[in-house]
């Protein structure tokens, strides 16, 4: 379950569990974009239009991964369950 915690200046950011934040990265994946921990879309601070930021290759890959090696823990504990 997410934990909201506030830190020493008194800034409230949100802390997710793995299998939310598996579940942030494929929704990432799947529409190309960034979301905060605390849901809606990542937005540009410079910009006062609130356009979204867009998935880099670079971090694109780094979330297929991070759901690759997920589902490769989950397989070898069912594995071991049999």
């Amino acid at each position: 379950m997410a934990k909201q915690v506030r830190t020493r200046n008194g800034k409230t950011i949100t802390l997710l569990n793995s299998a939310e934040k598996g579940r942030k990265f494929a929704k990432e994946l799947k529409n190309k974009k960034k979301y905060v921990n605390s849901n809606g879309f990542k937005t540009v601070k410079k910009d006062d239009k609130g356009r979204e930021i867009k998935l880099t290759k670079s971090q694109a890959s780094y979330r297929m991964g991070y759901l690759a090696a997920r589902r490769d823990s989950a397989n070898a504990f069912k594995s071991k369950k049999k």
